[in-house]
């Protein structure tokens, strides 16, 4: 993958001499002042300053870390990273990993579990809210069962104690039985800038309290550090962001063609936040 490629994912280049040109995704401008040098290996825009390499190019527009921005990279070139030579971090890392096929192997079951005969009250529900069957998709809103199935299921999938806990989509009880966290809910999954699956949040569909259960923070999840639909909203090409309340706010906006909308997950906005709303 060559460097100006990187680059090419955000925006259009065009080629002119040695350089390539392109609208500056970082600011409004309608001339390209956008430069990407592959002699220097960097980027500089005329317009607003911004500058500097690959990695903090995609540190800047995808708003993670160095280590996350040499990951994507590194996914993207089919590029294995060499192992961390701390014992913890690589065992960190590993646990990570795990929990992040955790959450996607159970956003697609909760996904297709609204299908099935068994959630016939979350189908009347989005039917009430008008959601379309592409909403649905689009935002993987999926059903929760009873007592134990997403945990059997888990098991089934060849999942672990330890990845399964650490996800906090299921608890032990005194007993030393496994439930599901939720239970008999619609299921909204949560995702980073990345598209990857972090957390849930989960709607009740009768009169029991509370309405709606989080996620609590693990490995893979800070609240104060996302925005909840940020992965859809990003791709829209608009430099402002409407913030509003909860989860079907975000969905049912979108659906209405309003498509830079995203929701906090807490109570406050940090200042990993509050990047994408300036």
């Amino acid at each position: 993958m060559t460097l100006w490629m990187s680059y090419h994912g955000y925006m259009q280049l065009k080629r002119s001499g040695r350089n390539y040109f392109g609208l500056c995704p970082f600011h409004n401008e309608k001339s390209p002042s956008f430069s990407v040098s592959p002699d220097k290996q960097i980027f500089h825009c005329f317009g607003c300053g911004a500058g500097g390499n690959v990695i903090s190019f995609i540190m800047k527009i995808e708003g993670i870390n160095f280590i996350e921005a040499v990951q994507l990279l590194a996914e993207r070139a089919n590029i294995a990273l060499p192992t961390l030579q701390n014992n913890a971090d690589t065992q960190k890392e590993e646990l990570k990993a795990k929990v992040y096929k955790v959450n996607e192997f159970t956003a697609d079951f909760y996904h297709k579990n609204l299908y099935t005969p068994n959630a016939k009250i979350a189908q009347e529900y989005v039917k009430k809210r008008m959601l379309t069957n592409d909403t649905l998709k689009a935002f993987q809103i999926g059903f929760s069962g009873k007592f134990n199935e997403l945990y059997t299921a888990l098991k089934k999938q060849g999942f672990e104690e330890k990845e399964i806990l650490e996800s906090g989509l299921v608890n032990r009880n005194d007993n030393g039985e496994y439930i599901d966290r939720y239970r008999n809910r619609l299921m909204f999954p949560i995702c980073d800038v990345r598209g990857r699956v972090i957390a849930f949040g989960g709607r009740v569909l009768d009169d029991s309290k509370p309405k709606y259960i989080n996620s609590p923070e693990n490995v893979v999840y800070s609240k104060g550090r996302n925005l909840f639909g940020l992965n859809v909203a990003k791709k829209v090409d608009l430099k402002k962001l409407l913030i509003v309340e909860g989860y079907m706010d975000v969905i049912s906006l979108h659906q209405r063609g309003i498509k830079n909308v995203v929701a906090p997950l807490g109570t406050a906005l940090t200042r990993t936040t509050r990047i994408f709303i300036t």
